[in-house]
Order: C-alpha cells, then structure tokens, then sequence
C-alpha cells in the first residue's frame, strides 16, 4: 500500500516537472513570436507566462561565485532560448504572411493577448505587495514618450565606418538591445529607432546571408553587448525584485499597459474601417484574450 503511494506521489512529481519544462519551452516560444511582431516585447511574454522573474534570477545565478542552483539556472535559460528559437522558425513565415495580408488582425489578436493578461499579472505578481500608481504612471510615461521620440525624432543612418568608434557603438547598441530584449513592454526595435541605429543594425543582419564581413565583425561586437546588456539587466531587475518589488511590477505593468494600447498606432497599413473590418478586429481581440485565459486555466490546474 505505501509502495503504490509513493508511485502515485512520484508520478505526480514527475508529471509537475513535465509541464514545467513545458510552460517554460512554450513562455519562450511566444517570446521568440513577440521578437518578429512589431513594437512588442518579448520581456512581456515573459511576464505573461511567469517566467520573468524566474529568468533574471537564472541568468544572474549563473554569475553568481557561490551558487548550488547553476545548474537548474543553465537549463531553465536554455528551454527558454530553445522555445525562442522554435517560436521564430515554426512562426517567422506564417507571421510574415498574417502581417503583410492581416497586419491589424494580427496586432489586435496581441493586443488582446497582452490586455486580458494584466489582471492576471496583477493577481500573480503582486501577492501581498501594494500597487504604486506613481510608478505605473512613470512606467506608462516613458513609453509613451519613447513612442512619440520614434515618430518625430529618429533618423534612420545607415552609413558607418570600421574603426573603434564604430566598434564601440556597436557594443552598446548591443547593451541596449540586450536590456530591452529582456525588460518587459520595451520594444528593442522601437528603441533602436529613437536611437535612429535600427535600419544599420537590420542592414547588417540582411548581409549575414551573403558573408559580408563587414556585417559580420559589427554584429560580433553587437553580440557581445547583447550578452553584457541581458547579464547586467537581470542582475539589476533581480535585485529590485527582490527589494522593491511592489514599485518594480507597478513600473512594468505601466511599461505593458501603454505599450499595448499603442500597438494600433504603428500599423504599416491604411485601415478602411467598415463594419465587418471593425467586428473581425473585435473577434481578434478576444480570441486574443481567449488564449491568455486557456493558458491561464492550464497553469492553475498545473499548480492545483
């Protein structure tokens, strides 16, 4: 009899760490979606999928001297990146086609996705911590900013010139892009257009194909930024959890909230908005919705 109940409670264990393992292969895949759709983090589907906090931790445990969990740090990073690269391979086409013949479908669907998700994120992320209205403001604030600095002020140059300097802005390109790959709400493409580097960093990665090596000692330097932005980010992000939670979930649900209800507004496409285009966007919407609610329940039946 004890025999059988050990089975039964290893089974169960057994089957938690599958669905784990899942949820975090899968969290990544939606990252990896979110890198190719337009002015959405990858960092927010990191806080949808409750993976946020668990990542900074990981990647800043790694670092760590003293540490007994690098090794489950190692591996939760690596199905993260795994599900990142699933994302972008199975999704990159199918989004490429949604995009160019459904542009607003597609957003509203993340829109959705995103929207329905706040209440959830509140409820999980902000268990006995107090909300903070000036920093969801602030949070709100710079994005809205952020935004308006990529309609009127960035410019596009895509001339550059192999020497340190370049090499150099290369590598904190790559600190900024690596930070914002991980922060959620911030778009890295949106920065990189304030910043007016993003048609330079794209020209680059349009060569790799044809060997350019030009392209391919800029984007070395661009890679080794990006790693120092994602370490340096999650040690920062890490220890504000940790110690000011509250504040850092309040700044980042303002970060999520604003960088949704722009998503409309960077639409390539004119919208003629006739009364089937603005219920077919409705629809999109919910469905958007639908889907961060089916996750959800497969979550709470997980963890119950």
């Amino acid at each position: 009899m004890k025999k059988k109940k050990e089975i039964k409670s290893k089974t169960k264990k057994e089957r938690k760490k599958i669905n784990i393992d899942f949820n975090s292969i899968f969290g990544g895949m939606f990252v990896g979606i979110a890198n190719i759709i337009p002015g959405i983090s990858g960092g927010t589907m990191l806080v949808i999928f409750n993976l946020f906090d668990k990542l900074t931790y990981a990647v800043s445990d790694i670092f760590k001297r003293h540490t007994d969990t690098r090794k489950q740090s190692i591996l939760l990073l690596v199905k993260v990146l795994l599900g990142a690269a699933i994302g972008i391979i199975l999704f990159a086409k199918i989004l490429g086609f949604t995009l160019k013949y459904y542009e607003a479908e597609t957003i509203m669907c993340f829109m959705g996705l995103i929207m329905f998700s706040v209440p959830i994120i509140i409820k999980e992320e902000l268990k006995g911590e107090k909300f903070n209205i000036l920093f969801f403001i602030i949070g709100f604030a710079i994005i809205i900013g952020l935004e308006y600095l990529q309609k009127n002020t960035f410019n596009n140059n895509t001339n550059s010139t192999m020497n340190l300097i370049h090499f150099l802005t290369m590598i904190v390109l790559g600190i900024i892009g690596g930070a914002t790959m991980i922060f959620p709400g911030i778009s890295g493409s949106m920065v990189m257009l304030v910043l007016g580097k993003y048609e330079l960093v794209r020209s680059y990665i349009d060569k790799l194909t044809s060997f350019d090596m030009e392209a391919i000692i800029s984007l070395c330097f661009f890679g080794i930024g990006v790693i120092i932005g994602i370490v340096g980010s999650s040690k920062i992000t890490s220890y504000l959890l940790k110690n000011h939670k509250g504040k850092t979930m309040s700044l980042i649900i303002g970060f999520i909230i604003a960088s949704a209800l722009i998503l409309p507004f960077n639409l390539e496409n004119h919208i003629k908005f006739t009364t089937m285009k603005i219920c077919s966007l409705i629809i999109w919407f919910i469905i958007g919705g639908m889907i961060i609610y089916y996750i959800n329940r497969l979550k709470t039946k997980e963890n119950n």
